[in-house]
């Protein structure tokens, strides 16, 4: 068996302990419960449990370097002791290729619980109305080519995936998509905690005013380019 990572990108004494809780639930959960415990604990689809226990297998044998999110999706999963202790040591040592850097947290895809929960429901009807025509139905809302609206589909289920997180691009890719209602909430929580790039100024300027709520949408973003937000909520 080949063994890419030396303790999975964790110390010796932490990697021998996880080894040995991994043993510890694969004794304790036989003949296909290994399964459905981890969808019992994690609250999950029958696939996502599949994914993080392969991945969690994987890392015990040394396949896989325990990233920050990884070992998120495993707690509740090994000891809360051996969690804490994990989480710890990657916020200071994780890696990823040869730049040491923070890893980007993407749990619920950079939204709060309930915003994500929302979110969540709404791909889901999206989903069920348009089982094998959504990139046709995007283009058609959207009025771009197939290519965008690729992208913009390829967006979505990203962020219901939490591979990553959703910030001013996405919520701009994703109106007209969404209920407005969820829309308005989405964009006064990203454009008050995420920064966006200069060519994205005029298509935030009109969401923040098409669904401001008394101008709240971006009032509360720090930097001085962003002052002007102020301006539009006293003013509208």
């Amino acid at each position: 068996m080949s063994v890419r990572y030396k303790y999975s990108g964790l110390t010796e004494e932490l990697y021998q302990r996880l080894v040995s809780e991994h043993a510890a639930l694969r004794e304790t959960h036989k003949k296909g419960s290994y399964k459905q415990y981890f969808q019992e604990v994690r609250q999950c689809s029958e696939a996502q449990a599949r994914n993080i226990y392969q991945k969690f297998n994987s890392v015990v044998v040394g396949r896989l370097k325990l990233s920050p999110k990884t070992a998120k999706e495993l707690e509740g999963i090994i000891s809360d002791e051996l969690f804490s202790d994990i989480q710890s040591y990657l916020s200071k040592h994780y890696t990823r290729g040869t730049i040491t850097r923070p890893e980007v947290d993407r749990t619920n895809a950079g939204l709060p619980e309930d915003l994500y929960k929302r979110f969540r429901a709404e791909v889901e009807v999206l989903r069920a109305n348009h089982k094998t025509d959504i990139t046709k139905y995007i283009m058609s809302v959207k009025g771009c080519t197939k290519k965008e609206a690729n992208k913009i589909r390829d967006s979505i289920n990203r962020c219901y995936a939490e591979d990553i997180t959703l910030g001013p691009l996405k919520v701009i890719q994703m109106e007209g998509l969404l209920s407005r209602e969820l829309l308005g909430d989405m964009a006064r929580y990203v454009f008050n905690n995420y920064e966006w790039s200069d060519k994205l100024d005029s298509e935030v300027d009109r969401i923040t005013l098409e669904y401001r709520t008394k101008g709240k949408v971006g009032r509360n973003k720090a930097t001085v380019r962003k002052a002007l937000y102020t301006a539009y909520a006293l003013g509208v």
